[in-house]
């Protein structure tokens, strides 16, 4: 198996077989040509063989964060053995690194032990697990503007600027918003199940909200579509939902261009959950717990009458 311009590939006889970008994926397609059974043995191989075997059951945006997380991790511990990683070496990674990503990073490698266990490939202890160490999570607090908003959605391209606005109205998490089908577009507003929670919601329609989804229409138009917002079909993969990983690229390119400063795709739930009033904004977020939409989603001071 070569590497050649980022692609891996199978050669026999002068003939070169695409096997992908994927290394985990690109092992089990070797495997199956040459008949061999897939060699778990350094961390790499793990973390690529467990992503590759989870990729159909994990939320898109879970596999995401996932693959990011394991591009850090592989250039710290990719060549090692599995039983040469101690606890020492985790420790020391999150000390280093000392932010909020590598306790996600801490959290790929423990899945990872596990699923090597499970498929036989280590006997040992999870370095990982029961390391009483994390980095401190602090709330973000950035909140979008009204005028950095129209902005940003000024700077979209119709697909984009339908997503973030109906992302924004209707306080939908990313992964809920790109999951709407047009079943959930109801008399009474759009009818969805969380994804995360799994509260039944249904959010009423207004005026903007109404339009909002009315250009979403316009702007994935394709006959028979299944979700509101649809990617198109091409010769490697069926029509299916936008992708996370796409709308994020169009984000980041949209926010340069209306030269706003950093900001995230859920970024835009806070907004929504500081624009109305308290009660609203638990039930909008859809949170059993009143505590999470004030420690994670009340980015703007609470406005107060004197007392006189």
């Amino acid at each position: 198996m070569f590497l050649r311009a980022g692609t891996y590939y199978f050669v026999r006889a002068n003939k070169w077989t695409n096997l992908g970008k994927d290394y985990g994926r690109a092992l089990i397609q070797y495997a199956g040509i040459v008949g061999e059974r897939v060699q778990v043995t350094t961390v790499r191989d793990a973390i690529s063989h467990y992503l590759e075997s989870s990729a159909k059951r994990l939320k898109p945006s879970t596999l995401e964060g996932y693959r990011n997380s394991a591009a850090n991790l592989c250039k710290v511990f990719g060549e090692m053995a599995l039983g040469d990683v101690e606890p020492s070496h985790v420790y020391r990674y999150l000390v280093e690194r000392g932010d909020v990503q590598a306790n996600r990073d801490k959290a790929l490698l423990s899945v990872t032990y596990t699923h090597a266990r499970r498929i036989g490939a280590f006997k040992g202890d999870d370095p990982a697990k029961g390391l009483q160490y994390r980095n401190a999570e602090k709330p973000r607090r950035r909140y979008v503007t009204d005028e950095e908003f129209a902005a940003l959605v000024a700077a979209s391209p119709p697909k984009l600027s339908a997503v973030l606005r109906v992302t924004f109205l209707a306080g939908l998490r990313i992964g809920d918003a790109l999951a709407l089908r047009m079943d959930d577009l109801t008399d009474e507003g759009i009818a969805y199940q969380q994804g995360k929670a799994g509260a039944r919601l249904v959010v009423e329609w207004t005026p903007e909200l109404r339009e909002a989804v009315d250009d979403a229409k316009r702007a994935f138009r394709r006959f028979g579509r299944v979700h509101l917002f649809e990617g198109r079909q091409t010769r490697t993969k069926p029509a299916g939902p936008y992708t996370v990983s796409g709308l994020r690229a169009n984000f980041r390119r949209a926010l340069a261009k209306a030269g706003l400063p950093h900001m995230t795709l859920h970024d835009l739930r806070r907004k929504a959950g500081s624009d109305v009033e308290g009660d609203h904004a638990i039930k909008l977020l859809g949170h059993a717990d009143a505590k999470v939409t004030k420690r994670h989603y009340r980015a703007r001071a609470e406005r107060v009458k004197p007392v006189r």
